[in-house]
């Protein structure tokens, strides 16, 4: 199996969320619980902000490229923080935090 770049596994997960929402909405209650339709919600819009997420750090890196190509290190030194704190910046709430009570999932 070829590695996928972080895009694409993060496409391939939306492509999949978004066909669990899909069944879920053909299907009766009893094939799949609304709690698990609700979660397959949120994550498509957690996958939708990751992917918005991603643009933004690969926007910042081409700047950063292009400020070297210019030799621009008040651009340059910009460019790097914005991507450097994009990168860092952690969503508010873990996605496994927000399942943790909930009934479809007890074992």
């Amino acid at each position: 199996m070829t590695p996928k770049s972080l895009t694409d596994t993060i496409l391939s997960l939306k492509q999949h969320t978004a066909q669990i929402i899909e069944i879920s909405n053909q299907s009766s209650d009893d094939v799949i619980p609304h709690d698990i339709r609700e979660m397959a919600l949120t994550e498509l819009l957690e996958i939708e902000h990751t992917i918005e997420h991603i643009e933004h750090i690969k926007a910042s890196l081409n700047t950063a490229i292009n400020a070297l190509d210019t030799d621009n290190k008040y651009l340059l030194k910009d460019a790097l923080f914005s991507a450097m704190h994009a990168i860092n910046h952690q969503s508010s709430m873990r996605s496994f935090d927000k399942y943790e009570s909930a009934p479809s999932l007890a074992g």
